[in-house]
């Protein structure tokens, strides 16, 4: 494993929800935290990564100046719901917790790549003196659910339409 070097969201996509999210999940991190940006290669090729922010106050900042505005502009949607998240993000994140997200290619699944990012995260949140990771999965029939359950997550909240909130002491 080792840190990602810089790509930014026009690697990643180029319009829609896939710009959305490299707003949220790539450009954030390799600007102001890429030293929570985790990532598995193989043989040169990236198969996985996991993010997650361990400086509240700069997040919740940068995410309300510049990205929410800049998903706005592409899906009023989407603008809305990372809205909604960073409004939850911000109650657990002052508990000490540190939402993250993870991504494994699918030709990749199933050989410990996610379980070993998960570890380093886990120390790194852990020595950072942060208390728990947590997350927001669609519910309990995808293969993500199944995951963090197997690595000790538990449910702590249920949300209309079946959404649920994970979370993993470390």
């Amino acid at each position: 494993m080792r840190l990602l070097t810089l790509k930014k969201k026009k690697e990643c996509a180029s319009e829609g929800k896939k710009e959305c999210l490299c707003y949220m999940y790539s450009d954030y991190y390799f600007d102001f935290e890429p030293e929570n940006v985790l990532v598995s290669e193989d043989n040169g090729v990236v198969c996985g990564f996991i993010v997650g922010s361990c400086n509240t106050e700069l997040f919740q900042s940068k995410m309300k100046k510049i990205y929410i505005p800049k998903i706005m502009k592409i899906s009023k949607v989407w603008g809305i719901f990372h809205e909604l998240c960073i409004a939850v993000n911000k109650k657990q994140d002052l508990k000490g917790g540190v939402a993250f997200h993870i991504n494994i290619d699918h030709n990749h699944q199933g050989k410990k790549i996610g379980t070993k990012l998960m570890s380093e995260m886990e120390n790194k949140i852990s020595s950072n003196g942060l208390k728990y990771l947590y997350l927001v999965t669609e519910n309990k029939k995808t293969v993500g659910y199944a995951f963090y359950t197997k690595l000790g997550f538990k449910v702590t909240k249920h949300y209309i339409g079946g959404s649920l909130m994970m979370k993993k002491e470390v």
